[in-house]
């Protein structure tokens, strides 16, 4: 069996693109990691699937089955093939490993945290008490998500879901939601000779200001645990305007982050919010804009660090890392969707998020070593544990 390290700079080895990604190819795509990975999993004896989700892009599901006197929790481990396109020579399509660390495209974000779960997940598969465990390699993170989403048909209901990212080995028990649409201003065309005063720009414009003045206002109440206030942020604008001819049609984007305490861990939360920001924007101003079909919905998480499972794996990282500070994030991640259908999720792995889809990324070999040993534990418990 591969060690964690071994095994990242295999998966670094092999380019996993997202296609929808800005500088993706047409031949990109996260069929060449999931088939490497269904064969070494097979490899070494476990039973991989490949599940189908879009176009010929897999999922890989490996299952172990609860064995000794392990207890009837259910775990589910996920992290992510699909990458942003490579970088500088640290975040490159082959890894290097330099002053502790191992650089290349994904090593931090998030086929570090993938090695140390398989890894350990094979180091489980040989245990005599083991956990029910089930290993999710997942296509499309970073983009719609659409291989998280397919695990539901899975019909799987874990104790305790683990998403893999970034997080310097401090548990996400928490985060944000998120929403992203546009809204449609549109206006009298006029020629730059005969200005007219009111435009599909100036009324964009008005748009775009109440936005900040709404986000003030959030600003102001009772902020959510380790998460704050809820947000929307403009983030581009487009029109047919020309040289000398006013716009018609201004197209206003936005991503709007909402949390878990607000609506419901789920999809429907995320619309019900982008409602509210709707309904709040138009008493701020009395222009007509019309807010278009969403684009992307990803609920919100929150999981209660009180209930068994998540509490001991809180004490699993405190024991190996020498510290457990639970934090939250507004980052996008795969829990949301999870707790969508287990019973608790949260985000852990190797590496700091600053490297993400950054000109160098790599991730520290001795937080791989930590998070491999980590989620050992977890898989693994000693018969007096339960």
């Amino acid at each position: 069996m591969l060690s964690a390290a071994e095994l990242l700079a295999g998966l670094v080895g092999i380019p996993s693109v997202n296609p929808l990604l800005p500088g993706a190819t047409p031949d990109d795509d996260e069929r060449r990691v999931a088939a490497f990975l269904a064969d070494y999993l097979r490899a070494e004896g476990v039973d991989a699937e490949l599940q189908e989700v879009k176009d010929g892009r897999c999922n890989v599901v490996a299952r172990i089955a609860r064995a000794g006197e392990a207890d009837d929790a259910v775990v589910m481990l996920t992290g992510h093939m699909d990458t942003y396109p490579a970088g500088g020579p640290h975040a490159a399509y082959q890894a290097v490993v330099k002053d502790g660390m191992l650089y290349g495209r994904g090593s931090a974000d998030a086929k570090g945290v993938l090695a140390a779960m398989t890894t350990a997940f094979l180091t489980a598969a040989r245990a005599e008490h083991r956990r029910e465990t089930h290993l999710v390699a997942t296509l499309d993170e970073e983009c719609l998500m659409l291989g998280v989403k397919a695990l539901a048909a899975l019909q799987v209901r874990p104790t305790l879901a683990i998403t893999g990212e970034p997080s310097n080995l401090i548990p996400v028990v928490t985060q944000k939601g998120i929403v992203r649409g546009s809204w449609r201003v549109s206006g009298p065309a006029a020629h730059a000779a005969y200005p007219t005063e009111k435009t599909a720009i100036t009324e964009a414009a008005r748009l775009v200001e109440a936005v900040g003045v709404l986000n003030r206002r959030y600003a102001g109440q009772p902020p959510a645990p380790m998460l704050g206030a809820p947000t929307v942020t403009v983030t581009r604008i487009a029109s047919d305007g020309g040289m000398n001819l006013a716009a018609r049609e201004v197209v206003v984007w936005f991503d709007g982050r909402f949390l878990p305490e607000a609506t419901p861990p789920s999809e429907a939360g995320g619309r019900a919010f982008a409602r509210q920001v709707d309904r709040d924007l138009r008493t701020l101003i009395d222009t007509d804009f019309v807010m278009d079909e969403l684009t992307f919905v990803s609920p919100p998480n929150a999981a209660d660090v009180d209930t068994p499972l998540v509490a001991e794996f809180l004490g699993h990282v405190r024991q190996v890392a020498g510290r457990c500070e639970p934090e939250g994030f507004s980052y996008g991640s795969e829990a949301g969707v999870l707790a969508s259908f287990a019973d608790a999720a949260l985000v852990f792995g190797p590496g700091d998020a600053r490297f993400s889809h950054a000109w160098e990324e790599g991730v520290p070999l001795a937080e791989l070593d930590a998070a491999t040993e980590i989620f050992r534990r977890l898989l693994t418990p000693s018969p007096l544990e339960n």
